[in-house]
This record gives structure tokens, sequence and C-alpha cells, in this order.
């Protein structure tokens, strides 16, 4: 059996639905990817903890409020928790990319504050699942495992896969 730790997910693109060119503002632009919430409640069984880490520079863009966001993220856990799924925690950049700022990735940022949120957090059994370059970087400079997921290569395929090998 394999220790599995922490998964932090990425969110736009991952979980839900990326929009061309916007952001994801409110619950009536949040779709679920295909098969997300379904893999998050199967995931939610096999790791210690699962955690979103997203960046979200529409905010310090005034596009939309920290409770916007906050709203919006309240739905999406309602929605996980039907199925049982289970997210223990949200971090999220607010700042723009042209801000120096450490929490923004491919900056390690809410990472790093995640390990001492969690200090039990195994980095070398924990996986970061993301779909930019960013992401992965962000995760590659923690330790983590990385996968990158795309509108084919889905967190619920990738799930699939990991509950393959390890049963």
């Amino acid at each position: 059996m394999h220790n599995l730790d922490t998964l932090f997910l990425d969110r736009d693109g991952v979980i839900n639905v990326k929009l061309d060119g916007q952001y994801v503002k409110n619950t009536d632009e949040f779709e679920f990817m295909t098969g997300a919430e379904m893999a998050i409640s199967k995931l939610s069984k096999i790791f210690n903890r699962i955690l979103i880490v997203t960046n979200q520079q529409g905010i310090a863009k005034g596009i939309m409020s920290d409770k916007d966001l906050g709203i919006l993220h309240e739905y999406m856990l309602l929605e996980l928790k039907k199925n049982e799924g289970v997210i223990d925690k949200i971090y999220y950049c607010p700042h723009l990319a042209a801000e120096i700022c450490n929490c923004r990735k491919p900056n390690p940022g809410m990472i790093h504050q995640a390990i001492i949120d969690f200090p039990e957090i195994e980095i070398e059994n924990s996986y970061l699942i993301g779909d930019s370059d960013t992401d992965i970087l962000a995760g590659n400079k923690m330790g983590l495992i990385t996968v990158k997921v795309d509108n084919e290569y889905t967190l619920s395929k990738w799930c699939d896969e990991l509950l393959s090998i390890i049963q």
C-alpha cells in the first residue's frame, strides 16, 4: 500500500472548467470538470488531506472581491460534500502576476503556508495536480510529486489510474 499524504489541487482547469480569458467570478460561472466531484470524493478517502492552491489575480484586478471568492468556494465545498468530497483548506493568491509576492505560483508560498498550517505533511508522499506549468513548477520547488492535467487527461482519469495502482 502506498502512503498517500497530502493532495494539493489547483482549482481552475483541475476542479472546475477554466473560462478562456476570463475569471470564474460567481456560482453561475462555476462548472465542475467532468468527473471532478466523484474523483475528489474518492481521493478524500485515500489522502490524509486535500488542499487547494489557486492563483486568483481577478481580486487585485478588481473583477471580484475576497468575499465573492469566499461565496464561490463555499458553493464548491457544499457541492463536493454532497458526494462526500472533502477539501481541508483553500489557499489563494489575490495578487497580480506583475506584483512580487511569494504566494503566486510558480512561487511556492501557498504550499509553504500549508506546511506551516499542517506540520505533519509528508512532502515525499504528497502530490500536486495542476493544469499549468506554473503549478508544476511550484510543486517541484517544494519536492512534491507533480501531475499535469488538461481537458483530456483530467483529475478524474488520474484518480482512476492512481486507484488502479494502489489497490
